[in-house]
């Protein structure tokens, strides 16, 4: 008893071909807009993190600021109305 081969035909061969490869393309294009995607959301994260950055170097270089003498005095005059010894404070009156 012969067996029978089963053969596909060349048609059928190039359809199952065809749509294998369509698949593959449509994941490749899909993958690739997902990586464009993160790759936008990194840059604009780094963006943030770079003014973040920059605001603590500000901060830090106030903290700096507020420890030195200058600025205690400058407070003590401003906000509490300080004077030092021997200075004398002119007041204006508004009319």
């Amino acid at each position: 008893m012969a067996r029978k081969r089963y053969v596909l035909k060349l048609r059928t061969k190039l359809l199952l071909t065809s749509l294998l490869l369509l698949y593959f393309l449509f994941l490749f294009f899909q993958q690739s807009l997902e990586m464009q995607s993160q790759q936008d959301k990194m840059q604009e994260l780094q963006q943030a993190i770079s003014q973040v950055q920059l605001e603590n170097e500000s901060l830090s270089r106030q903290i700096e600021l507020t420890k030195s003498d200058e600025y205690i005095e400058q407070a003590a005059r401003e906000k509490l109305g300080w004077v030092k010894e021997g200075e004398t404070i002119f007041i204006e009156k508004n009319h």
